[in-house]
């Protein structure tokens, strides 16, 4: 690619980012119905211009989810790390997620959109991730009590942890549409984090382990 065509792409690129952002201030403000007039002028183009940049409407959904969401992932899969107690890193990740939830409704309306036709859009992919992530911790908690954590466990946990992420994404989905914020969002992280606690602690039964999720982690090592 020559310099000109370089400098073209970049001015390209530029645009889009331009359309995007616009589109999210404006969602922020109005909702996810906003019109591609509106968008293109709050970034300054033409309607002709956005088309010009993304074919239809729905591809511009999926361009303003997938950057919406990887604004949420890039909060969220730092706070699902095993540190301090099980239950501290539960709460801590739940309380990030209900966090921006309630500081963004109508972008978390519109990033909960599935706006993939063969159901692997952004949002699924996602929650892919965080399940994978999730999944990791919960393992890891188990070993570090001196569980043996087999291969047929590992892929049993799969199914699982996507059914708890799942859960947890669909009570705040939930929630936010109600629009009422009762519970409040503190008793709402509380409630999650009880119900995830409870599910961890079944599990780890199912290997013999008493898994206190309110012992640091360094004493979980020394117990196992």
């Amino acid at each position: 690619m020559d310099g000109r065509a370089v400098r073209w792409q970049q001015h390209n690129d530029e645009r889009r980012r331009r359309i995007v952002e616009a589109a999210i201030v404006l969602i922020e403000e109005e909702g996810p119905q906003v019109s591609l007039q509106a968008i293109g002028e709050r970034a300054g183009l033409s309607r002709s211009v956005v088309y010009r940049h993304f074919a239809d409407r729905r591809e511009l959904d999926v361009a303003v989810q997938t950057h919406i969401l990887e604004g949420l992932w890039s909060r969220l899969l730092p706070s699902v790390e095993l540190r301090g107690t099980v239950r501290e890193t539960i709460e801590g990740a739940i309380c990030v997620y209900v966090g921006w939830a309630v500081a963004h409704p109508r972008l978390h309306q519109l990033a909960d959109y599935d706006t993939a036709t063969d159901g692997q859009g952004p949002l699924q992919e996602g929650i892919d991730m965080i399940a994978a992530r999730i999944g990791e911790v919960v393992l890891g908690a188990f070993e570090l009590a001196g569980a043996e954590v087999s291969e047929a466990d590992r892929a049993a946990a799969d199914p699982l942890i996507y059914g708890l992420v799942g859960m947890i994404f669909g009570t705040v989905r939930r929630w936010v549409h109600l629009g009422e914020q009762i519970p409040d969002a503190d008793h709402l992280v509380g409630l999650l984090t009880d119900s995830v606690v409870v599910l961890i602690q079944s599990r780890a039964r199912s290997y013999g382990l008493e898994l206190d999720p309110d012992v640091p982690v360094e004493q979980l090592v020394a117990v196992g």
